[in-house]
Order: C-alpha cells, then structure tokens, then sequence
C-alpha cells in the first residue's frame, strides 16, 4: 500500500512541474489572463503583410486628415456610398477586408465588420486590433 501512495504521489508531482512549467514558461497561456485577439480581430502586422482592403470607419474630418493609403470611407453615416465603392474593389479582386477605427476602446470597426459580414457573407472580414492608433506605431 505504501509503494501505492509513493507512485501516486510521484504521478501527481511530475504532473504539477509539468503544469507549472508550462505555464510560466510561456508554452500555455495563464488561465486567468486575457486573450490577445477576440474574434474577428487581427494584429496590425498581420494585416499589413496581407493584400487587404481597408475600411475606415473613423469620422469624415479623421479620414481627410490621415488614412491608410487606399482606405475606404465608410461608416453608418456614409454606408451606401462606401458600400458601393468596395463592393467594385472586393468584387474585382476578392482579398481580405480589414476595418479599422480609431483606437482600442472605439467599437465602430467591430460594428462595421460585423454589418459587412452580413452583407458579405462570402468575404473575409476583420477589425484591427487597436485602431488608428496601433498603425501608427
């Protein structure tokens, strides 16, 4: 019996340094801690090795200041406007959608991406994670 609980205990003590090697090493992420991306989101450098077409859904004054070269305009306020226009890009050349808004806490791009994803069912449509302002950096 007592060869038993000796087994048993070496068992569950690899096991714990297993786990906790695991975890600190960086191999398994920390239960408790946030995941990096929510879904639908993608980091700024992966978008930017993609060929995607971007959609800014930042306010009309934001957009005149500074956008991402070739961006598309298109928000609530200018849907079938913007619409329009990357319906003809996506539909000459379907690539990987990508909206973007102002920074993290602004959820117009996920509202925006989640429409489009609607309208377009067949695209491949992401929110960028941290906005305008994770591009800049």
């Amino acid at each position: 019996m007592a060869r038993f609980f000796r087994e048993i205990s070496f068992i569950i003590a690899i096991s714990v340094l297993g786990a906790a090697f695991s975890l600190f090493s960086g191999l398994a992420p920390l239960p408790w801690a946030e995941p990096g991306l929510a879904a639908g989101e993608i980091w700024p450098a992966d978008a930017r090795a993609l060929q995607v077409i971007w959609i800014d859904a930042r306010n009309e004054a934001d957009y005149h200041t500074a956008h991402i070269p070739s961006a598309i305009y298109l928000n609530d306020e200018h849907w079938e406007t913007g619409i329009i226009e990357l319906m003809d890009a996506w539909l000459t050349q379907p690539r990987p959608i990508v909206v973007y808004c102002g920074s993290e806490g602004c959820g117009t791009s996920k509202r925006i991406a989640e429409h489009l994803r609607d309208t377009l069912p067949d695209a491949e449509i992401y929110s960028l994670k941290g906005g305008w302002d994770a591009w800049l950096q």
